[in-house]
């Protein structure tokens, strides 16, 4: 349903509405602001506003009528009722052409009580990651510097930023950022030090609508929608909102509705959240949608076609993620990265990282080849001819799956590329040949070959278009080398894949191909020795894959758990912790059934949170269900 969009100016205490370039009402007297805002406002203007059906109000007020809670205004008769401010302020955006990046930066640790309901908003936003929908970006207990530094390296598209505020004497707004307080004017040039300025910025922060100073510095430093909010943010109305408000953007909304989508369905839940006020600039499109949908879904069915797409989103391991980042900063020298336990490499989450690793690497427009998994010793390459093999039918099956135009590969016997499916047909049929033949492989007989070739395939995966392109390179992800008895070489009789690696990678100087690998360290005498010799060289890169901490796993175990995915469906449905709940005890909990690790998520973790739901440890909610009603009560033309 489109809203008919109508200006609300108020000048010298009057009223004056307009609709496609004509006065629709007014002007009228201002109302008493004591009574009820929507009488005071809009009441006069009323006959002319009901023969809409749908309706979104953008309202220009003077700056001391800014501190009210517009947003909270009813109508009745009209479903939907989306409210924008404007601060004149002109500065338009084009819309995000390829996957969204979304920064989620807090300014207390996320285990703090004021932050959590953000970081519970952070557990929703991530299921997009899982669809490919978004890349998201954690930074925890951010000083102001940090944030500056975050937004520099990531240029996020939308930042989410949740963090305690508080008022001075002359109604200044100062915001706790690691641990010290700072004036609100000091955030706009922090956020917008990226390449170019975010879309959007949220701010979860008390009083942040209250005064328009932060916003309005926002919107002139280049950011064209700004949502600050009015009051404290319930744990439930924070979800509801964020999951609908994603959800509409998502399916082509323009902003402001999708604003109101989310702000009803949370207020439809009966929640007495204070609703956030939404800031666009003067020249904002009317039918603005922040993203290219068409372009995000294309983006994200290339990445279903590499089964790198997995339910739940992934949580956690910020530490290997931001040395993931390293790897893709342009101009990196990093090449490898180790991610080995000490311990027992079981539920440790080892394929499941690999792959979250391979999204991010494709969402980025990289190559990702996913050799995985490997249960056994039986299934796992056994010689540098078997190594190389597994690299080469990743790349073809790579190649086929994405549509790419097949190229001749040097470490093939030479195939007819006249008919493209007998072509790929036979470049198959040469990997098992290879594979097969007895004579042992050494590197000098194939590096030089393979790294063209992977060069040939980063150069074919240009023509999909963005985010691919001149910096294109395919990466080699490799799971469990513990497993990869006499197939490493280095300190082992036969050469192996070790052998192969230089600082660039697998790849030419000119066009790198990374190497990211997992493997249980204790049991990996190639990798452990050459992570001794190698380690201080700047292309390689060795970080631990232990159990996760107690504070991780209570943040990480509850994101899951707001995200309806599991395929039971019995569990299907959202757990939370109620507000109040001592976070120790749910420590303990975690710390006693799951131990720290994620391989257990969709078995150990769905039975105890089962468990302690019937003894109101945990609460249990059918969020589609809710949304459901709402949207059969409005008749939404879609669904979640």
């Amino acid at each position: 349903m489109k809203a008919a969009r109508v200006i609300v100016t108020v000048e010298g205490g009057s009223v004056t509405l307009f609709h496609e370039g004509s006065v629709l009402a007014g002007p009228y007297p201002l109302g008493s602001l004591r009574g009820d805002l929507f009488d005071a406002l809009l009441g006069p203007a009323w006959r002319a506003l009901r023969r809409f059906r749908a309706l979104e109000l953008t309202l220009e007020l003077p700056p001391e009528l800014q501190g009210h809670s517009w947003e909270a205004m009813r109508a009745d008769g009209i479903p939907l009722l989306a409210i924008s401010r404007r601060l004149g302020v002109r500065g338009f955006r084009e819309p995000v052409r390829d996957v969204p990046k979304v920064l989620f930066a807090s300014g207390a640790e996320l285990t703090d009580p004021v932050i959590r309901p953000g970081a519970m908003f952070l557990g929703t936003l991530r299921d997009c990651d899982a669809q490919g929908l978004a890349q998201t970006r954690v930074a925890e207990a951010v000083t102001l510097r940090r944030l500056s530094d975050r937004c520099a390296s990531f240029s996020p598209d939308v930042v989410h930023l949740v963090a305690h505020g508080r008022l001075d004497a002359d109604g200044g707004l100062w915001i706790g950022l690691g641990g010290e307080f700072v004036p609100a004017d000091r955030l706009a040039p922090a956020l917008t030090s990226g390449a170019r300025p975010p879309l959007a910025v949220v701010l979860s922060i008390c009083h942040s609508a209250v005064t328009a100073g932060p916003v309005e510095a926002l919107l002139r430093a280049g950011v064209p929608v700004v949502v600050a909010m009015g009051g404290e943010i319930t744990e439930y109305a924070c979800r509801l909102f964020s999951r609908r408000c994603v959800d509409a953007l998502l399916h082509g909304e323009s902003v402001a509705v999708a604003v109101a989508h989310g702000r009803q369905a949370a207020s439809a839940a009966g929640s007495d959240w204070a609703l956030p006020a939404l800031y666009v600039t003067d020249d904002l499109p009317e039918d603005f949608q922040a993203v290219d949908l068409a372009e995000v879904r294309r983006i994200s069915g290339l990445a279903g076609r590499l089964e790198l797409l997995e339910a739940p989103a992934y949580v956690g391991r910020t530490a290997i993620f931001d040395a993931l980042d390293e790897v893709l900063a342009p101009g990196s020298e990093r090449t490898l990265l180790g991610i080995t336990s000490g311990g027992p490499f079981e539920n440790i989450g080892g394929t499941r990282l690999l792959r979250e690793i391979g999204l991010r690497l494709f969402q980025s427009g990289h190559v990702p080849l996913l050799l995985a998994p490997f249960d056994n010793e039986r299934a796992a390459p056994h010689s540098l001819r078997q190594v190389v093999a597994e690299i080469l039918i990743h790349a073809i099956r790579a190649g086929e799956r994405l549509g790419l135009p097949v190229t001749e590969m040097r470490c093939l016997d030479p195939v007819d590329l006249a008919d493209p499916v007998r072509a790929r047909q036979a470049l198959k049929s040469g990997v098992e040949r290879f594979a097969a033949a007895g004579e042992v492989l050494s590197p000098g007989q194939i590096d030089s070959l393979l790294a063209a070739d992977l060069a040939d395939l980063a150069a074919a995966a240009q023509s999909l278009g963005p985010p691919f392109g001149e910096h294109t390179r395919v990466a080699v992800l490799a799971e469990a080398l513990h497993l990869w008895v006499d197939a490493l070489g280095w300190t082992e009789r036969d050469k192996g894949l070790l052998d192969l690696l230089t600082p660039a990678g697998l790849g030419t100087p000119g066009r790198p191909a990374p190497v990211i690998v997992t493997a249980e360290l204790s049991a990996c005498y190639p990798l452990r020795n050459f992570r001794e010799e190698k380690s201080g060289m700047p292309w390689c890169a060795f970080l631990e894959l232990e159990p996760f901490s107690d504070e991780e796993a209570a943040l990480g175990f509850q994101w899951v758990l707001l995200q309806e995915w599991h395929p039971d469906q019995a569990y299907r449905r959202t757990y939370y912790a109620p507000p109040g709940r001592d976070p120790d005890e749910l420590k303990e909990s975690f710390r006693r059934l799951m131990k720290g690790r994620p391989g257990l998520i969709k078995t150990d973790l769905y039975r105890m949170v089962h468990a302690l739901a019937a003894l109101q440890v945990f609460h249990s909610h059918n969020d589609s269900e809710a949304w459901h009603a709402y949207a059969r009560l409005h008749g939404l033309r879609y669904e979640p």
